[in-house]
Parts: C-alpha cells; sequence; structure tokens
C-alpha cells in the first residue's frame, strides 16, 4: 500500500495580485467560485483531487482554505473547534456592527458559558412563537390574490413580522418596526459595503459609517423599549445587567441578515411545497392536507424542511481562523491538508450538503423522504460542534409552524420554476445538468440565498 504524501498546503494560488479579482469572483458567486477552480485542478490533477477537494484562494487580502465536503465542515467546526476561533475571522465584517459581547464573537470558556445562559433563555421561547406564526402567518395571507407575487419578497415581510413580533413584542402597525426595520438594513448594508474604512466628509457618509450608527442606534432604542414595555421583552429578567445583554442580543436576533435568512428557508421550503409536483401529479402540500395520521404527517413535513435545509441552507457558510497549525484529513490517498496559523478556514455549507460521501448517490436531488430515515446525516445548514446556530430548533419551529398554516389554511399556488440555477439550488435538476455559470446567473449567495430574479407565484386560499 502506498504512503499517503505529507500534509499539504490547498490546492490554488497564492498571488496577491489575484487577490481582489477572486474577491470580487467569490462574492459574485460562491458556488461558481469553487466549482470553477475544482473542475480546474480535477482537469489539471486527475489522480489527486476530489470533487469536493480544499480549494486555496486569496478573498479580502486574506489566506482562504475554502473547506465544502461534510466530514471536512464537521472536522473543523466540530472535532477541531479548539484550534479555530470565530472571533478573529468575524471582527472586521461583524465587530463594528453588532452590541459587544456576543455570541457570535465570543470564543472558548466566554462562549460556553454566555451559550448555556442563552440556552435556558431561548428554550422558554417555543410556546410563544408557535401561535404567534400562526397569526402572522394567517393573517399574511389572509387578503385575496388578484396577481402574481414575489415570493421571497412576500417571505422576507411576513419574516420581518415573524422575528420582530418574537423578539421586540412589535406589531406590523407600529411605528418603532418600520424604524427598527430601516435601521438594520442600514446596518446589514454597511456590514457587506466593500468600502474599507469608514469616512465622513460632512455631507457624505460611507455605507460603514451609517451602519455603526444604526447599531448604536438599535442598541439605545431597543434597551428603551425593553424599560418602556416590559412585556415586549421575550425573556424574563429583574437583573438590569440581564436586561442589557438581551437588549444587545435582540439586535442581533433581529438583524436584516437573520430576517433574510428566514425568508429564504421560507421561500425554499414554500417552493418545495407546492410547485414541486409527486409522481402523481399532486404537491408535497397536497398529499401532506390529505394524510390522516398527524404523526405521520408532522414526521413527512420535517423530512421535507430538513431536506430542503440539506440542498439550499439559507446561510452559505461561516468563517473560522486558526489560531495553530491545523491538519484536516483527506480521504483515500489524497494528501491531508494543513491549515497554517493565522490562515481563515470558509466552512462552505452548500457543497457540505451535497457531498456524494455523506448522501450517496443521490446526493443532488430532492428527496422529500430522506429523513423518515433518522440515521441520514443532517446537512451543515446551522453549523456543527460548540458554536452551532443557537436558533437552529426556533427556526425549524417557525419554518414547519408557517408550513402547517398554510396547509391547515388550504393555500394554494401556482408558478413555473425554469431557471436552471434556481432548480439546481432547490435539488430539482441533477448536478451535471447545472453550470458553474447557471448558479452566477441565477442565484445571489451572499448575504444569504435566493433567486436571483424575482420568483413569482400566484397564490389562493381553498
Amino acid at each position: 500500500m502506498a504512503k499517503k504524501p505529507e500534509p499539504q498546503l490547498p490546492l490554488g494560488s497564492s498571488s496577491t495580485l489575484r487577490g481582489l479579482t477572486e474577491s470580487f469572483s467569490f462574492h459574485s458567486s460562491p458556488e461558481s467560485f469553487i466549482t470553477s477552480r475544482i473542475l480546474a485542478f480535477h482537469k489539471e490533477h486527475p489522480d489527486i483531487v476530489d470533487t469536493r477537494a480544499v480549494v486555496r484562494a486569496k478573498v479580502l487580502n486574506r489566506n482562504v482554505a475554502i473547506v465544502s465536503s461534510h466530514a471536512q465542515i464537521q472536522q473543523v467546526l466540530a472535532n477541531d473547534a479548539a484550534g479555530y476561533e470565530a472571533g478573529g475571522a468575524y471582527d472586521e465584517l461583524m465587530a463594528p456592527f453588532f452590541p459587544s459581547p456576543n455570541l457570535l464573537l465570543t470564543d472558548g470558556g466566554k462562549h460556553e458559558a454566555m451559550r448555556r445562559t442563552w440556552e435556558e433563555r431561548m428554550g422558554s421561547l417555543k410556546e410563544n412563537v408557535i401561535p404567534l406564526v400562526h397569526q402572522q402567518t394567517t393573517e399574511h395571507f389572509s387578503e385575496p390574490s388578484t396577481s402574481e407575487i414575489d415570493l421571497y419578497d412576500s417571505m422576507k415581510t411576513l419574516s420581518w413580522k415573524i422575528l420582530l413580533g418574537t423578539f421586540l413584542g412589535l406589531e406590523h402597525r407600529d411605528k418603532l418596526f418600520e424604524t427598527t426595520e430601516g435601521l438594520q438594513e442600514n446596518l446589514l448594508r454597511g456590514q457587506f459595503s466593500l468600502f474599507p474604512v469608514t469616512v465622513n466628509t460632512g455631507f457624505w457618509h460611507s455605507p460603514r459609517k451609517k451602519g455603526k450608527e444604526a447599531k448604536r442606534k438599535l442598541q439605545a432604542q431597543t434597551l428603551a423599549h425593553f424599560k418602556e414595555k416590559e412585556s415586549a421583552c421575550p425573556f424574563a429578567t429583574t437583573d438590569d445587567g440581564a436586561l442589557e445583554d438581551i437588549a444587545n442580543h435582540s439586535v442581533l436576533f433581529t438583524s436584516s441578515l437573520a430576517v433574510k435568512a428566514l425568508a429564504s428557508i421560507l421561500t425554499a421550503l414554500v417552493l418545495n411545497l407546492y410547485l414541486y409536483s409527486k409522481e402523481d401529479g399532486r404537491s408535497l402540500a397536497e398529499s401532506l392536507a390529505s394524510e390522516s395520521d398527524p404523526g405521520r404527517r408532522s414526521q413527512r413535513l420535517r423530512s421535507i424542511l430538513l431536506e430542503t435545509e440539506r440542498l439550499s441552507p439559507p446561510i452559505v457558510g461561516v468563517m473560522r481562523r486558526s489560531t495553530r497549525e491545523n491538519i484536516i484529513p483527506s480521504t483515500g490517498e489524497q494528501a491531508d491538508v494543513k491549515i497554517p496559523k493565522g490562515w481563515d478556514c470558509w466552512l462552505y455549507f452548500v457543497g457540505g450538503g451535497r457531498d456524494p460521501a455523506a448522501f450517496g448517490s443521490t446526493w443532488d436531488a430532492f428527496d422529500p423522504e430522506r429523513y423518515i430515515n433518522a440515521s441520514i446525516p443532517q446537512g451543515a445548514a446551522f453549523g456543527s460542534g460548540p458554536k452551532a446556530c443557537l436558533g437552529r430548533e426556533l427556526i425549524r419551529e417557525i419554518a414547519l409552524a408557517m408550513a402547517e398554516t398554510c396547509i391547515g389554511l388550504g393555500i394554494r399556488m401556482q408558478g413555473n420554476i425554469a431557471a436552471r440555477g434556481v432548480r439546481g439550488w432547490l435539488g430539482w435538476e441533477p448536478n451535471d445538468a447545472v453550470k458553474p455559470a447557471d448558479w452566477a446567473q441565477d442565484m445571489k449567495q451572499l448575504p444569504t440565498q435566493r433567486p436571483s430574479e424575482p420568483v413569482m407565484v400566484r397564490v389562493a386560499r381553498s
């Protein structure tokens, strides 16, 4: 048996001159960026490169290892979590825009203690969230539709109502609702602006400057809101310090990024429920509505949601920074991957959810029954390990409650998904039928995944 080579740096270019080009290329379409490089390396080195090899890139002038296999994502986020940090990787993009300290940017023991506190707080939300989602969904679809609507835009409106209602006790008609939404949009534009510095010329403020100002206003107004209206705070507390922490994290939980992520998963779920046809010609929603066993219906709906998460994760990935020299194991005879101290790892969840090694020969196909079998590994939509997304179960409860409400209301939907990249995102087309250019043209992947062009549907209630 041949001896395995010594660990090597990820395959790819180290050219600083290419850094700006690669930054824009990755920002435009991560899937196209990664897939095109893997295909190029595979053509040059067919004997050593598999379909989910770790790719080296220069993005935002950082040395980056892009990890997109299910097992290797798990290795970085869970098995070797102690060798990586989130804070260093996110400081530039996130720290100026969210109140500190927060769960996202803390690591190690500090994060563990903070997470225990927040897991206890979040545990009390479920009993209040489901009735709220039912009410908001019912009201959202109460008006008869006389024309087509942009489904993602509609789901984003519903997501604002759900998250601001859950965490701030706000209704859509409240003045603070509109103010919060506007400030959060400014914050997100500042966070994802490619403009690298804060500038104030007296008459023009950079998006980054506006984003920082929005953060300060949101922090102050959320705390004041909770003090003025005790019932608005979803977490019981008698401690002013705890109330400030709750207000600060509520800015994070109600961010435009969180809203867009929820809208993304709801859009994909609704499309799968209503526009994916079974062999008998019925939609999945029609099939679920006719299911006589409530337990079986819940099991099937949860399987559809988990399959939607696997193929269409709302956040395409997360970042970590290597705090030591780390080794990521590779399969077979390929050399293991060496990640030097100070390098970033970008964990690409879209690739992790479409890894043939984890999901077999049907890895690229939407299978609504896949997760009836509990032994199938879940996708990577919410991360893994000690810093897995705290809101995973809450988001799932929201999505399931929204879907159950729509089915109960007798919602019917008409539309046609023709864009090949969108069909690929949903798992409705074989992977080899969807080119990198299709992803780049038809899908936006940052800050969250959604179709580039509106998906127009007609909605009616029975």
